[in-house]
Parts: structure tokens; C-alpha cells; sequence
């Protein structure tokens, strides 16, 4: 028996607008889902004073860190051997690293109207904006992954 490796190609092809498509779709998502969790945290009494959890503020986040991601998304899928097994990695260690700015602001209260329900809800919102981020990358920007194969 022979064990070979070999490159699943793409189930779709990367066309120019895939990237901005991508973009665009996580985005939207991303500010839907982010402006319930305003909602609801407005809601729950953290106050409309504290400027992260203002519609202007994450939604200028949102487009900068879909972009971003865009990027090393494209990074990793055209320069990685294994971009599945990397961003399987990487995504949550991004993830978990940009909690970072978010507990800094509760401790430090750098913020107006810093309250912890309001750095919750940056958090939650970060876990929503990239599950939209990877879900739309996927959709638009698939990844080869690396298989092996028995040959009988």
C-alpha cells in the first residue's frame, strides 16, 4: 500500500469579486448580529454613553477587522501547506487575542460608562463577527486541505 498526499483543489474558483463579496457579507452579518447585542445590552442597562457599544463606533470595527481578516484569510489560503489545519489554529487564538483590548477597558475603565456588561457584550460581539467572518470566508473563499489517501 502507497500513502500519497494530495491538494484538494477549491470547489469554487477565486474570482475577483469573491474577496469584496466575502467582505461585504460578514459585514452585514456581523453589524446585524452586533446591533442586537447593543440592543440587548442597552437593554439589560449598560449605558448608550459607552462608546464601543455605539452603532458608529463597531461598525467602523466590524469593516477594519473583516478586512483584516480578509487578508490573512487570503495569506493563509494562497501560502500555507495546510491553510484548513492552520486557520483551525489560528482562528481561535485571533479570537481569544482580541479579547485582550476588550478585559483591559473593564479593568481600566478607559471608557466612558465602562460597566463589565458592556465589555460582555464587546466580547459576544467579537465571537459573532467572526463566526460571520469564517463563515463567510468559507462560502466565498474556500480552502484546499490536505488529505491522505490509501491506495489499494
Amino acid at each position: 500500500m502507497e500513502t500519497t498526499i494530495e491538494a484538494i483543489t477549491p470547489r469554487r474558483k477565486r474570482t475577483f469579486a469573491a474577496v469584496p463579496t466575502a467582505v461585504i457579507a460578514a459585514v452585514v452579518v456581523g453589524d446585524v448580529a452586533s446591533t442586537i447585542i447593543a440592543a440587548i445590552a442597552h437593554g439589560a442597562g449598560v449605558s448608550h454613553a459607552f462608546p464601543p457599544l455605539q452603532f458608529a463606533t463597531y461598525t467602523a470595527l466590524i469593516v477594519l477587522a473583516v478586512i483584516v481578516g480578509s487578508l490573512g484569510w487570503q495569506l493563509v489560503r494562497s501560502r500555507a501547506t495546510n491553510p484548513s489545519r492552520l486557520l483551525t489554529r489560528l482562528v481561535p487564538l485571533v479570537l481569544l487575542l482580541s479579547f485582550v483590548p476588550d478585559i483591559l477597558v473593564g479593568i481600566n475603565k478607559s471608557e466612558t460608562a465602562t460597566t463589565w456588561g458592556g465589555v460582555i457584550a464587546l466580547m459576544a460581539m467579537h465571537i459573532v463577527v467572526a463566526t460571520a467572518a469564517v463563515g463567510s470566508y468559507l462560502h466565498f473563499l474556500p480552502v484546499r486541505s490536505t488529505n491522505v489517501r490509501r491506495d489499494s
